[in-house]
C-alpha cells in the first residue's frame, strides 16, 4: 500500500479557506460563550401580593422595564407556574427584576 500525498494546487484558495474556517469557529465560540454568561447571570426577584382588580398586564406595565410586556408576562407565568392569566386577590407572585 502506498502512502497518498496531498499537494496544495492553489495556495490562495487554501489560505482563504483556513481564514474563513477560523472566523466561523471563532463566531461559534463567542456565541456559546455569550450564552453561557447569560445563563450564569444571577436574577433578582420581587414578591408582590395580588390586590383585587390586578391583572398580569397591569403588574408588568407598572414594573417599567425596557422589555416587551408580553415577554415579561410570559416570564411571570413561567416562574409562578400559572396556567392562565387569572389572578386571585391575596395570591403571592414572584416577579423577576430585569436590569
Amino acid at each position: 500500500m502506498t502512502k497518498k500525498t496531498y499537494r496544495i494546487k492553489n495556495r490562495f484558495r487554501f489560505y482563504t479557506f483556513l481564514l474563513v474556517l477560523t472566523i466561523i469557529l471563532a463566531l461559534i465560540f463567542m456565541f456559546f460563550l455569550q450564552n453561557s454568561a447569560k445563563a450564569n447571570k444571577k436574577i433578582d426577584y420581587n414578591t408582590i401580593i395580588v390586590k383585587s382588580g390586578d391583572t398580569l398586564w397591569d403588574i408588568a406595565k407598572s414594573e417599567n422595564f425596557n422589555i416587551d410586556i408580553r415577554e415579561y408576562i410570559y416570564q411571570i407565568r413561567k416562574i409562578n407556574n400559572l396556567s392562565d392569566a387569572n389572578l386571585i386577590p391575596g395570591q403571592s407572585l414572584i416577579l423577576p427584576v430585569i436590569e
